[in-house]
């Protein structure tokens, strides 16, 4: 008995791996509502309001819409454990003196004066009474002065007296500068406030000991300070922010109120967020044969639409943590118009749309190679190429009466296709750098090269070349009906100079540098998340913290839970809340927990800089270390800032680097 002649597999017939992605598709398209009502959609909402109360109340502090003048609170607060220092003293609508050292000067600052003229002196005494360089400084209302410890100052303890002095009128008294200038008008003063603290001079260095309770702050004073301390620990980190509010005698119990406001808006907000963004069930993840089988059945649709054909032996994939490159060969036919510029944008284009539907947020690498002889880009010989219905050559025949037909229905297919073109190109204001219109028995093929008129187009221009092939495609199919004979209509534009607009196709994209060259393309991703997320200034942190949590994903496999609190809470750059949510989600960890993690290593974080920070100011005044706390906080501001670019160089250089290689041993085998 003879066995059964073994029937050819159709490689587009459906494969179980391609039922797979069906069923995977199907999951994941029936997930579009923004607001499902799960844990992540309520703890956004949540994120939200706390936002909304946190940055509005803020707002209305520093505004100094209600009770701006008022320290109940600094005032109640400082008499529970929440403030470690002495209880501060209410000095509302009492003149008073902030008196504070700063290497070799001493400064003065005045709070609550008359609204008159006032004179500010400020005396260093000696221990038998002398004075030393009094400073005299006039002005109106509130005034500053300090006083420079010149070479006469030896090492020793002194007594510094502070008066503030009003005169009667509102005159301004900032010509008085001297002791001259004051007799002159002491007459008409009168002492409002007196102030004496020790000084200690070391090395021609100050230290004020001040024994008397620190002033309660006012709700304005502490909703000022609060945009001061966000701003320094956007730029700068925790550790930047705490250590400048502890110099400046901020309450610990607000440093910690303010740290903890941002920690718990940016990670109820941005994470949820970002899980839409990132995460996928562990069902909807793509094996490598998963991937490949989606790349090959993306690139079939395009071969067939644009009429080329593919490799798929040669094609190689490479399927990484940090990207997904892919190699693909491929030669032109008898029909075939696009160029590998087209090819490549028309694969990178439908490539996106379906990693967006798979949630595949892994930037994209293509090298697409024409590996025939096929002059697709020649316009001036593809006429008689086509017309020969792509032979390349005009049939021998004794009869020509079909040719010259043929050549006759062409010539006015052409003129009603060129006439059309030229009012396509005056609708949309573009310049022609090259047309072409082919056909053959089954297909008319229109390809058009243009360019914006406009000026800045690159930015300013909006449609994108998807956007014009379409209207281009629905004006010839209408203008060109008579002229078809049932034959299919193929058009391909494309853009002669890139816009915002065409790149726009993708969610993000990264180009190499210096040596390290290529485009890496981020699929796109709609609504909110994409919005927030996808833009260039979000997109390039995000990218770097999710290097970042790939780099330390062996700690969290090998600790978990635990291991992310601590990751969160370590005073280390590039260790907050953020980071610790992208790690979370590439272990794939609950939402629930990262999230608890999260706010559990932040809220611990924020408490041990917040009531550490005056300690370690205070532990450096005591050595007379004072001078290098300005250096430490721009130390802090240095170190982030080169954190977050070394992270950034690397993960570029990995990303590039790697995929260079890749394609050029692709190229070779």
């Amino acid at each position: 008995m003879t066995a059964a002649a073994e029937v050819p597999q159709d490689p587009t017939a459906p494969s179980p791996i391609d039922r797979e992605l069906d069923r995977i598709r199907q999951r994941r398209e029936g997930r579009r509502r923004f607001f499902r009502g799960t844990f992540d959609d309520w703890t956004l909402l949540f994120g939200l309001i706390a936002g909304v109360t946190f940055f509005g109340g803020i707002a209305l502090m520093s505004a100094g819409t209600f009770a701006a003048d008022s320290v109940v609170v600094d005032e109640t607060l400082s008499r529970t454990p929440l403030d470690t220092g002495e209880q501060c003293i209410d000095r509302t609508g009492e003149a008073y003196f902030d008196i504070w050292a700063s290497h070799d000067e001493v400064f003065a600052q005045t709070h609550n004066a008359p609204e008159s003229g006032t004179v500010l002196v400020i005396e260093l005494l000696t221990s038998d009474g002398d004075s030393v360089s009094p400073i005299f400084k006039g002005g109106l209302g509130d005034i500053g002065a300090h006083l420079q410890l010149n070479d006469g100052v030896s090492d020793g303890e002194y007594q510094l007296v502070a008066t503030l002095w009003a005169s009667d009128s509102a005159d301004d008294l900032s010509s008085v500068a001297n002791q001259d200038d004051y007799d002159s008008v002491s007459s008409s003063l009168s002492e409002i406030k007196a102030k004496e603290v020790s000084v200690s001079v070391e090395g021609g260095s100050a230290e004020i000991i001040d024994t008397e309770p620190r002033s309660c702050w006012t709700i304005e004073g502490l909703g000022e300070w609060g945009w001061n301390l966000m701003a320094a620990e956007w730029f700068g980190g925790r550790e930047t922010a705490m250590l400048w509010g502890g110099d400046a005698g901020i309450p610990a119990w607000w440093l910690a109120f303010v740290s903890l406001g941002m920690s718990i808006f940016f990670l109820c907000v941005q994470y949820p967020l970002m899980h839409r963004l990132y995460h996928r069930d562990t069902a909807d993840l793509l094996s490598t044969a998963q991937m490949r089988r989606l790349i090959e059945r993306t690139i079939r649709g395009v071969a067939e639409d644009l009429r080329f054909k593919v490799d798929f032996d040669g094609m190689k994939l490479q399927d990484r943590p940090i990207s997904i490159d892919v190699y693909l060969p491929y030669s032109t036919t008898g029909k075939t118009i696009a160029t590998p510029v087209d090819v490549r944008a028309e694969i990178t284009k439908n490539l996106l749309e379906e990693y967006a539907i798979f949630g595949e947020m892994r930037p994209l690498q293509l090298k697409v190679v024409c590996i025939d002889s096929v002059p697709g880009d020649d316009l001036n010989s593809l006429d008689s190429n086509f017309i020969a219905g792509g032979s390349g050559r005009i049939p021998l025949a004794e009869d020509y009466s079909d040719f010259f037909t043929g050549m006759s229905a062409f010539g006015k297919l052409e003129s009603a296709g060129q006439e059309s073109l030229a009012r396509w190109f005056r609708k949309h204001d573009l310049v022609d750098f090259g047309t072409a219109i082919m056909a053959d028995e089954e297909a008319v093929f229109v390809r058009v090269i243009y360019r914006p008129v406009q000026r800045f187009a690159y930015f300013l221009f909006k449609p994108s070349y998807k956007d014009l092939q379409d209207d281009l495609e629905e004006q010839l199919s209408s203008d060109l009906t008579p002229h078809l004979s049932g034959r299919s209509l193929v058009v391909s534009a494309r853009n002669e100079k890139s816009t915002l607009a065409d790149r726009a196709i993708a969610g993000r994209v990264e180009q190499g540098v210096k040596e390290f060259t290529g485009e890496a393309m981020v699929a796109k991703r709609g609504g909110i998340a994409g919005a927030l997320l996808q833009n260039p200034f979000m997109g390039d942190i995000l990218s770097s913290v999710e290097y970042v949590a790939h780099k330390n994903q062996g700690r969290i496999d090998r600790y978990g839970y635990w291991g992310l609190i601590v990751f969160v809470w370590i005073p280390f750059m590039a260790s907050g809340v953020l980071v610790g949510a992208m790690l979370g989600l590439v272990a794939r960890m609950p939402f629930e927990r990262v999230l608890a993690a999260c706010m559990i290593g932040g809220t611990a974080a924020s408490l041990t800089w917040a009531y550490t920070a005056r300690g370690i100011i205070e532990f450096m005044e005591r050595y007379h270390a004072e001078v290098f706390v300005p250096i430490l906080l721009v130390i802090a501001v240095a170190l982030t800032w080169l954190k977050i670019r070394d992270n950034r160089i690397r993960r570029r250089e990995e990303l590039f680097r790697d995929s260079m290689a890749f394609f050029a041993g692709a190229s070779k085998s």
